[in-house]
């Protein structure tokens, strides 16, 4: 950790403020009943609380960072692809919408901030709150990553036989051909548990699950939650093995089942 520039600490303090910033705005509205929810163009529900928490969120960004580009789930893109700084925010305000429209607590605030350099664009910190467990993840490419606080670390298990299996629904493996690929995890795993989003991402990092598979995401799904995952020791991919928070898919485990579940998906999927 000694390593690691202050400059990347304090890009951290921000994306913990932001979240916890936008993650207050949206548990304002947390089980009311008078929430209003929209479908937007890709199926997927949006309310009156995912964007005053991403307007809470850029707000505290804005100002620690004015010249940094954001991309917003709700907002879209401004400040060009990294600003005039060379970064770029990546949020997702409210990750788990659905649960959250249904009075369900496992939801998130995603903040990412994102450096592009001569190693190209990487996630430099990040931060995921999931405000009604009153859990606050971190995490700071190089030094580690947190849970209010406390260090934490991925688990020892070592073969999908002994893994907790993580996924959102089946419905998004058959839309994606990979029926048979849902099939052998649940099969070959020992535990599943379906529909948590990125708090399905935070009990890998945390040791409490082995791995998620997500056949379909976007960007502002993973780029948080793939930090706080590699700092706490796990590993991060595609579904095919390469590493793109962009690529629409993820592979996320503690590191050590990681290759047989890729093996997994390429025979199954083939």
């Amino acid at each position: 950790m000694t390593n690691v520039s202050p400059s990347r600490w304090q890009v951290r303090a921000v994306a913990m403020a932001a979240a916890q910033a936008g993650g207050r705005a949206a548990a304002a509205s947390f089980r009311r009943s008078d929430l209003r929810v929209e479908w937007k163009s890709d199926e997927s529900p949006v309310t009156r609380a995912d964007r005053e928490s991403e307007v809470a969120c850029q707000a505290v960004i804005h100002a620690a960072f004015p010249d940094d580009a954001w991309l917003g789930e709700e907002t879209g893109e401004s400040g060009g692809g990294s600003g005039r700084s060379g970064r770029r925010w990546i949020v997702d305000p409210i990750d788990g919408t659905r649960n959250f429209v249904r009075g369900i607590p496992l939801w998130s605030t995603l903040v990412a901030c994102e450096e592009e350099d001569a190693a190209g664009r990487r996630v430099i910190a990040s931060a995921v709150n999931l405000p009604v467990l009153g859990e606050l993840y971190d995490a700071v490419l190089g030094g580690g990553a947190r849970c209010n606080g406390a260090a934490i670390a991925v688990s020892e298990v070592a073969s999908l036989a002994d893994s907790l299996f993580c996924y959102e629904t089946p419905a998004w493996f058959q839309r994606h051909g990979l029926a048979s690929v849902f099939d052998r995890l649940c099969h070959g795993s020992a535990l599943q548990r379906g529909g948590g989003d990125a708090f399905y991402h935070m009990l890998v990092a945390s040791g409490r699950a082995e791995l998620v598979v997500e056949p379909q995401l976007s960007v502002w799904d993973v780029a948080a939650t793939s930090l706080v995952v590699s700092e706490a020791g796990g590993r991060f991919t595609t579904l095919d093995g390469g590493v793109d928070i962009r690529a629409g898919n993820a592979v996320i485990t503690n590191g050590r089942v990681h290759d047989e579940v890729l093996t997994l998906i390429r025979a199954s999927a083939g």
